[in-house]
């Protein structure tokens, strides 16, 4: 007589483990079901957050009655998600579908002077004049007020490392500190912006994260840590009228909507994303240790080249901080990994590097030399 074989998991661990309830699907494994034991006790700790301020980001306040129309025909996103996020991602472009700058766009607190119209946008501050500038140039009749935000600072929680299984916080309000999941990566983790002043505002944080690591005054290793991923942020990474949306990335950080109207640079990322003819993209890059320049020259570190073993130029150096970059590669030219060199101006001697694809990247891209 055959035995009818046992296929579900839920039986199978019935038959081996009859003193225990199995979790629901979505449980948290940190807590127990009442009336289980835990066959291993040794439970993985969760990984701490760095809590950093990024003192070089400011806001751009855009409210209104046609606030949501308004950018909805300036930037690469669908502002109709905010209906279930707290913030989106999005860049605006130029008419020649270049990039003029990236953002990040929140709704803001509502208190008893603001309506349901009324947003900001954080931005590099080197850029936030130029952007408030270029959004009243297009503001025409549209009821809508743009201008400077000075109430509000930017922060931002992240981990370097995740342990599987970990609940996920949603969106925090306390005392004027704001705490949202950044929309462009689960690993980026958490934007904060907050009304109140340094000091107070890590407080508020430590009570929202109480077990993180604070970082001193510096956006330094947040961004190390996002170089790590591969990730460019504001005007250094994404220089002015100089990279195309979807060479940043703009589509895989699900800052771009193929589905909503037109928009300024709209037809060419457009037709860029349905051809799939993306040759470069913002690529993370790794030095033995970290580069010592002699070279002072900002501009000619920003445009450095880079080359494979052959000595055939494959990119260039869009940021640096640490033994951590990131650069605009040609995907195909430098994937699988080879020795790659940082060619910096005024430098004798080529720095090795080398460049992975990013593990939050599709198993297939398409891409043509």
């Amino acid at each position: 007589m055959l035995l009818r074989r046992c296929t579900t998991s839920t039986t199978i661990n019935t038959l081996r483990w009859p003193a225990t309830k199995l979790l629901a699907v979505g449980q948290n494994i940190h807590r127990p079901v009442a009336g289980t034991r835990w066959l291993h006790r040794t439970v993985p700790a969760q990984a701490p957050f760095t809590v950093a301020p990024l003192p070089e980001r400011k806001f751009v306040r855009v409210q209104g009655p046609d606030s949501v129309s308004f950018l909805q025909g300036l930037m690469t996103n669908d502002m109709r998600h905010f209906e279930h996020s707290g913030a989106i991602y999005a860049m605006f472009l130029k008419a020649n579908g270049r990039v003029f700058c990236d953002t990040l766009i929140y709704k803001r607190p509502q208190t008893a002077e603001t309506d349901q119209h009324d947003y900001l946008l954080e931005c590099d501050a080197t850029v936030a004049p130029r952007l408030e500038k270029h959004l009243k140039l297009y503001r025409l009749r549209k009821k809508v007020q743009v201008g400077m935000d000075d109430e509000y600072r930017a922060w931002v929680a992240f981990k370097e490392e995740t342990v599987p299984g970990e609940e996920e916080a949603g969106p925090v309000t306390k005392d004027r500190l704001h705490v949202v999941k950044d929309p462009r990566l689960p690993r980026l983790g958490y934007r904060v912006f907050s009304s109140k002043e340094e000091t107070a505002t890590r407080e508020l944080l430590k009570s929202v994260f109480p077990d993180a690591i604070t970082a001193p005054d510096t956006s330094l290793p947040y961004t190390v840590f996002r170089y790590s991923l591969g990730i460019g942020e504001g005007e250094e990474n994404l220089p002015d009228g100089k990279c195309f949306p979807l060479e940043c990335n703009c589509d895989l950080l699900h800052g771009v909507s193929f589905h909503k109207g037109c928009y300024i640079g709209q037809e060419l990322t457009a037709r860029t994303y349905h051809t799939g003819v993306i040759r470069k993209r913002l690529m993370p890059l790794v030095f033995e240790t970290a580069p010592k320049l002699s070279a002072a020259d900002p501009d000619a570190l920003r445009d450095a080249e880079i080359k494979n073993a052959e000595g055939a130029v494959v990119g260039k150096l869009r940021g640096l901080a640490g033994n951590r970059g990131v650069g605009l590669l040609r995907i195909e030219k430098v994937l699988p990994g080879g020795q790659l060199t940082l060619n910096v101006a005024g430098e004798a001697n080529p720095i090795p590097c080398h460049t992975s694809k990013p593990s939050w990247w599709p198993k297939e891209l398409n891409t043509r030399t």
